[in-house]
């Protein structure tokens, strides 16, 4: 079985192996002290992908009964709408023990059940990376990721991914989330803020087409934010920007 992307042409998957104890003596303890949410999905003695996409949505802050069934195509649709957890500093999600997830069983046979768990991350990090800002009106977000096994299940994965699509996470090593987190804590050091809108097209020409249902295009500009350090307050003064219509509760005030 070879992997199939759901989003991008390139999705790297960072390994974490146990030998070299990198997840949890170095990048989970960086990962608090910077303010990250982290969910951490234990994969011990996984029996199939519904089993395998529950435990991620309780780590995610779902409310998911204890012995709970949610299918497959119900955690694809939930995991777009989070809820509820801080994510404004970035959100990581970490699978580890995740060689059970080469299982024999027969729902999680030939790398299938690896495919889904990996298909979700990809989700994730599409949503709520590249849409957030411009499609749900809410702030986007650095959205880190890891599998951890032992080195002896690499080949396992190899096969699945592609050497070409896995690396292998240590010090000094760019991940593909690297350049938008470094970029994040550059413009907002305090965590991303409520994004700003152009609802009259002040900013792109005075023409603008979107959904006349949303409150107007996102800005990106940390200029036009006061929480950022580049903020321009006579550059901000010459337009009108407003935030999103649809607000919702912020778990971080």
């Amino acid at each position: 079985m070879v992997y199939e992307n759901e989003h991008e042409d390139e999705f790297i998957v960072p390994v974490f192996t146990y030998e070299s104890e990198y997840w949890d003596q170095v990048m989970k303890p960086h990962l608090q002290e910077q303010g990250w949410y982290i969910a951490e999905v234990d994969c011990t003695n996984v029996e199939d992908i519904e089993d395998c996409g529950t435990r991620l949505l309780r780590e995610l802050n779902f409310k998911v009964p204890e012995h709970g069934y949610i299918n497959a195509m119900a955690v694809k649709g939930n995991i777009r709408d989070i809820y509820g957890i801080n994510m404004r500093k970035g959100i990581f999600v970490f699978y580890k023990n995740f060689e059970d997830i080469f299982s024999t069983h027969p729902d999680l046979y030939n790398g299938y059940g690896a495919e889904f768990m990996l298909q979700l991350i990809e989700d994730i990090v599409y949503y709520y990376s590249t849409l957030r800002g411009y499609l749900y009106e809410e702030y986007p977000v650095v959205v880190g990721y890891g599998v951890g096994l032992p080195s002896s299940y690499i080949p396992q994965l190899e096969e699945l991914m592609g050497a070409e699509n896995m690396m292998i996470a240590g010090e000094g090593v760019r991940y593909p989330w690297s350049d938008f987190e470094e970029e994040q804590r550059r413009n907002f050091p305090n965590g991303a803020p409520d994004p700003l809108y152009d609802k009259t097209g002040q900013l792109f020409g005075g023409v603008i087409n979107h959904d006349p249902q949303a409150t107007g295009i996102y800005v990106a500009d940390p200029r036009y934010y006061p929480e950022s350090p580049f903020y321009d307050p006579v550059l901000a003064s010459k337009v009108h920007l407003v935030h999103s219509e649809f607000t919702e509760p912020d778990p971080s005030i």
